[in-house]
């Protein structure tokens, strides 16, 4: 999607680029839940004015600031930032939920967060997507921050609850509170090419509702540290859009930054892993 938003925002605003995507986000769901009966979502009365709540400060929080930051970043170094987001998650969770943090997660906390200072301070630049203004490249940090604390509260609030249609439920909450913002992105339907709605359309359908989908089949049939690990590939998968469709490479020290960045919130998701052998303990 950062490819994507990199082509629509020489065109609108983040803003408008979030109220169309999330518009057709959620008619794409609606469809879903209308043609699939087992996808409906199910949420008991009590939980839902916190839902309300919680996606209506997570989502357009998570969201709009990892598409402004891109008028300062290169498409894959946005990419590699927001993956500060396990790490985040790590410890808030240690905060929120109680989870024990070890001193390699906090190593690894303060690892990415160096890493992510090389990307601001040396990967903003110049031309018609960016300029030198690392204050702006590191609004991309919210967007991580944002999702992780949707994600904590979700987990201890609505854990219990099918989280691919619950997520669809958020997301149109989300729809619902770019209402003010709709006037002015329906002003700018007309300024798209044809191009520009295949990636608009691309976000909605191919980078929101079948990522989701997958994404939670995948949580399904693996377990959740291996399913994580494939968010390292976003970054990759980015760089190699970014160069192969626009040409955009990043700098050598921008790169070595993204490596200690992932590889700081590799060190956040370790676990202490303990087997039993002989009768004894063996901790790995």
């Amino acid at each position: 999607m950062f490819v994507a938003y990199a082509y629509l925002l020489p065109t609108v605003s983040a803003t408008k680029i979030i109220t169309i995507r999330f518009v057709l986000v959620s008619i794409s769901f609606l469809i879903v839940f209308a043609l699939v009966k087992k996808s409906r979502p199910k949420i008991p009365r009590e939980k839902f004015g916190r839902l309300i709540l919680l996606a209506a400060i997570g989502i357009p929080g998570s969201q709009l600031p990892a598409i402004h930051s891109q008028n300062y970043l290169s498409p894959s170094l946005a990419s590699v930032l927001v993956t500060t987001s396990p790490a985040w998650a790590a410890v808030l969770s240690g905060w929120i939920l109680r989870e024990k943090l070890r001193k390699v997660q906090i190593a690894g906390f303060a690892i990415a967060f160096f890493g992510a200072a090389i990307v601001i301070t040396f990967g903003s630049g110049s031309g018609a997507l960016s300029v030198d203004n690392p204050w702006g490249a590191a609004l991309c940090l919210i967007a991580p921050f944002t999702w992780a604390v949707f994600n904590v509260l979700y987990k201890r609030e609505f854990g219990d609850l099918d989280p691919f249609s619950t997520i669809g439920i958020c997301l149109i909450i989300g729809s619902f509170v770019m209402i003010p913002f709709y006037r002015s992105a329906a002003s700018s339907l007309g300024d798209f090419s044809g191009s520009q709605w295949g990636w608009m359309i691309y976000t909605a359908i191919g980078g929101t509702v079948l990522a989701y989908y997958l994404w939670y089949w995948a949580l399904q049939r693996l377990e959740a540290n291996k399913t994580m690990s494939y968010n390292y590939a976003v970054p990759i998968s980015a760089l190699l859009w970014s160069w192969l469709v626009m040409g955009i490479f990043p700098s050598i020290i921008s790169i070595l930054g993204g490596v200690i960045l992932i590889g700081g919130v590799y060190l956040t998701q370790t676990r202490r892993s303990v087997k039993r052998k002989d009768k004894s303990l063996e901790i790995k």
